[in-house]
C-alpha cells in the first residue's frame, strides 16, 4: 500500500499520514501506538472470540463432512460443508488481527479474509437455489431447464466472488492511486451497493422454490393420508363379524385415529417453514447491516473518518473518540454458518430403502399398492424420484440433500 518505514516509523505519506492501524502522536508514527491500544482489552477479547468460534465451527464442519463422506451423502451436502469449512477457517485466520487495528495484518489481508467468508456463505445460498430448482422440476422439464440453471449458478458465483474477493485487491493495486487510498475505501461503496442486491435476488429465489416444495409436499402428504385412511377403514370393515348382535346393531364401526398422520404432516411442513423463515430473517438482517454500512460510509464522504483522523493526528484520538467498533459483519457471518449447518445437518445413507423408510410408513405403502394393484405400484416406482425429492423436505433442506444424487 505504499507504506514507508523511516527510523522505526511507518508512513503512508511522509510526515503527514501514518500507516493504517497506527495513531499519530506528536507527529510520530510508531508501530506501538496502534488503534487497538486505545481499547486493548476489548480487542484482545474479540481476538479470542474469533479464534474460539472459528475452531469450534471448523471442527464441527470437518466432523460433519467426514460423516457425509462415510455414509455416502449427496453432492450438495459435500459442497455446502466444504464451503462452511472455508468460512470457519477465515475466523481462525482473522483472529490474528481481525480489523488490522493491531498493525499485524495489512488491511487488505484482513479485508480479503473476511470477504472470502462472505463469498462462501453466498455460494451456499446460490447452490441451494440451483438444487431446489431441480427439485421442483418435473422429469420432462429437467433437460430443458438444466442449461439455464447451470448458467444462473455460474453467473451468480462469478459475481459473488468477483465482488467480494477481487474488487478490494484491484482497488488497492490501481496504478497512480494516492498512497493513503486505504482510508478512501471506494471498494466499500462498490461491495455494499452490489452485495445487498445480489443477496436479495438469491434469497427471493430460495423463498420461491422453498414455498413451491412446501406446497407440493403438502399435497403429497394429503394424498398419502387419504389413501392410508381408506385402507384402514376397509381393513376394519373386513374384520367385522357377519353375525351382528341386535343390541350392537346401531353401533358405529371403529373410528380410525389420524392424529399421528396429521401430526407428522404438520411437523414436516413446520420444519420447512422454519428453514425458510430462518433464511429470510438472516437475509434481511444482513441486508440491513450492509445498507447501514453503505449509508454511514457515504455520510462520511466515502472516507473511514475515525481511522483517517487518528492516523493524521487530527484532534485527540482517545478511547472516547475512537471506541471499539461492534463487529456486526462477523456476527452475521457466524450466524450464517450456524444456519447453513443446521439446514443441511441430516446425514443418511443414499439408498432407496432408507429414503422410503423415512418417507412412507408401511401402512401407507401397503394401502397404495392394494388400492391400485401392481400396475399402480410400478407407476409409483417410476414416479419415486419425484416423490422422494418432494418428501425429502420433511427435515428441511437437509433432508433434500439425501436424494440429491439419486438418478
Amino acid at each position: 500500500m505504499g507504506a514507508r518505514l523511516t527510523s522505526g516509523e511507518c508512513y503512508l505519506v511522509q510526515g503527514t499520514t501514518c500507516c493504517y492501524g497506527i495513531v499519530m502522536k506528536n507527529e510520530r508514527c510508531f508501530p506501538t501506538t496502534t488503534y487497538a491500544s486505545l481499547h486493548l482489552e476489548a480487542y484482545d477479547a474479540y481476538v479470542g472470540v474469533c479464534a474460539t468460534m472459528g475452531l469450534v465451527l471448523f471442527l464441527a464442519c470437518i466432523r460433519k463432512l467426514y460423516c457425509i463422506q462415510r455414509v455416502g451423502g449427496s453432492a450438495i451436502q459435500k459442497q455446502v460443508y466444504s464451503l462452511l469449512i472455508v468460512a470457519s477457517l477465515t475466523f481462525v485466520a482473522r483472529a490474528v488481527d481481525p480489523m488490522s487495528h493491531g498493525f499485524i495484518y495489512d488491511p487488505l489481508v484482513s479485508g480479503v479474509i473476511s470477504d472470502i467468508c462472505t463469498a462462501s456463505l453466498y455460494s451456499v445460498l446460490i447452490l441451494s437455489v440451483a438444487f431446489w430448482a431441480r427439485i421442483v422440476l418435473s422429469p420432462t422439464d429437467e433437460a430443458r431447464y438444466e442449461a439455464p440453471i447451470r448458467a444462473y449458478t455460474a453467473l451468480a458465483l462469478f459475481l459473488t466472488w468477483f465482488v467480494f474477493v477481487c474488487v478490494r485487491p484491484i482497488y488497492m493495486a490501481l496504478p497512480n492511486a494516492p498512497p493513503d487510498r486505504v482510508f478512501h475505501a471506494w471498494h466499500i461503496l462498490i461491495q455494499y451497493s452490489m452485495a445487498p442486491f445480489l443477496l436479495l435476488v438469491v434469497s427471493t429465489l430460495v423463498l420461491y422454490f422453498g414455498v413451491r416444495i412446501h406446497r407440493r409436499l403438502q399435497d403429497i402428504r394429503e394424498s398419502q393420508d387419504r389413501a392410508a385412511a381408506i385402507h384402514a377403514l376397509r381393513q376394519s370393515a373386513l374384520k367385522l363379524t357377519l353375525v351382528v348382535r341386535s343390541e350392537s346393531r346401531d353401533e358405529l364401526p371403529p373410528r380410525l385415529s389420524s392424529d399421528s398422520i396429521d401430526a407428522s404432516s404438520v411437523q414436516t411442513n413446520s420444519r420447512i417453514l422454519k428453514v425458510l423463515l430462518l433464511m429470510e430473517v438472516l437475509t434481511l438482517a444482513v441486508v440491513a447491516a450492509q445498507v447501514f454500512v453503505l449509508v454511514d460510509f457515504i455520510r462520511h464522504d466515502c472516507t473511514l473518518e475515525r481511522e483517517w483522523n487518528c492516523s493524521r493526528g487530527r484532534g485527540h484520538c482517545t478511547p472516547e473518540t475512537f471506541p471499539m467498533p461492534f463487529p456486526f459483519l462477523p456476527l452475521t457471518q457466524f450466524l450464517g454458518i450456524l444456519v447453513m449447518y443446521w439446514c443441511f445437518r441430516k446425514t443418511r445413507p443414499l439408498t432407496k430403502e432408507t429414503v422410503i423408510a423415512e418417507i412412507f410408513s408401511t401402512r401407507s405403502v401397503t394401502a397404495i399398492r392394494m388400492e391400485h394393484g401392481e400396475a399402480g405400484a410400478r407407476r409409483g416406482d417410476d414416479d419415486l424420484r419425484l416423490h422422494v425429492q418432494d418428501a425429502g423436505m420433511q427435515d428441511g433442506p437437509a433432508a433434500l440433500t439425501v436424494v440429491a444424487s439419486n438418478p
